[in-house]
């Protein structure tokens, strides 16, 4: 699961909104202005109209401010930051640009600092435009904002050729799956058969999908199947943790070659009356899908959960579309939640 860019205008395309001038003057210039970065030269793929610069002042700094969400993986050191930036500058010149990201606690304390830049003439070979620098790691525990600054630096004559684009702090967690026995590693286990037979299987049973077919990487020994039914289903229902804010689900499903017997999955969303507040669902694999290959591929979606939801109910339905065996699969299928926001 992964935030949205917490850096509010990144590419400067609206000015400086969302910026502080801590020092300094910044400028906000189009790319194909004379003598500055052009749309083709080195910079983001995906470049927007504008990019920011150091002005005419020696040196200018710039500076926001991102509560972060997701406090609780933060402080079980399971969220994980991506920081990036384009840097660069003028011709043969060495103004230059440096964005750094520090980590604050609730007091304002630092508990940790990432730096990105500057990118010099050398690193350019002397050509106009701007260059990737990026960094990941672990967001330190107790971190509750993330302080953003972009220093613009004049190493000689009179603009601060210094240049900065796409700043991007994205955070990113993995749920911890809320399922019992989403593998089918201990049978049925932790699920209701509500209609037909669905079948544990293991990998490799001759005619089903094996170990090194499509499916997911790090799958146990069994997968589940539909068994004789014409139509199967089975549902698990589990409370939601207080002040859940994002859900992530997903799971492999898959089926039989060219035939399109299919396994599809819901997940409802119950207010404490057990009333439905909405419904997500994860499409079937078709054979199509599948190139006509015995296997599963991965479905998943991720949204907010409902105000008011306290359970979650998720249903697995295996369809035969024709012959004896009901060849809809499914595996590794989890449903997952995070606190604090996205």
């Amino acid at each position: 699961m992964q935030t949205p860019n917490l850096i509010a205008n990144g590419g400067f395309e609206t000015g400086l909104t969302g910026w502080s001038t801590i020092e300094g003057a910044a400028a906000v210039i189009a790319y194909g202005t004379a003598g500055y970065p052009t749309q083709t030269g080195p910079g983001p793929a995906d470049r927007g109209a504008n990019f920011a610069g150091g002005g005419n002042v020696a040196r200018t700094r710039l500076r926001q401010q991102a509560t972060l969400p997701w406090t609780a993986q933060i402080d079980a050191g399971s969220a994980t930051f991506d920081f990036t930036g384009w840097l660069g500058g003028y011709a043969d010149q060495d103004d230059g640009a440096r964005l750094s990201v520090e980590f604050l606690s609730a007091t304002g304390l630092p508990l940790g600092v990432c730096v990105l830049g500057p990118v010099t003439a050398a690193d350019r070979g002397s050509t106009t435009g701007l260059l990737r620098r990026a960094q990941s790691g672990v967001v330190p525990p107790g971190s509750r904002t993330a302080r953003t600054v972009l220093l613009f630096t004049r190493d000689g004559g009179t603009s601060n050729d210094g240049y900065a684009d796409s700043v991007s702090l994205v955070l990113t967690t993995q749920p911890t799956n809320l399922l019992t026995n989403p593998g089918a590693e201990a049978g049925l286990s932790g699920w209701t058969v509500a209609e037909g037979g669905p079948a544990v299987i293991a990998y490799g049973t001759a005619g089903y999908p094996t170990q090194t077919g499509p499916g997911p990487a790090n799958r146990g020994a069994n997968f589940f199947g539909g068994g004789t039914s014409a139509r199967s289903r089975m549902t698990q229902a589990v409370p939601l943790p207080g002040g859940a804010g994002q859900y992530e689900f997903g799971a492999y499903l898959g089926g039989y070659a060219d035939q399109n017997d299919t396994a599809s999955c819901t997940a409802t969303f119950l207010d404490s009356a057990g009333g439905s507040l909405g419904v997500v669902g994860l499409a079937a694999v078709t054979a199509a899908d599948r190139g006509n290959v015995t296997g599963l591929l991965r479905r998943a979606t991720a949204g907010a959960v409902p105000a008011g939801a306290r359970t979650v109910r998720v249903e697995v339905v295996f369809t035969r579309a024709g012959g004896t065996s009901n060849d809809g699969y499914a595996d590794a299928i989890s449903f997952g939640v995070v606190t604090g926001g996205s």
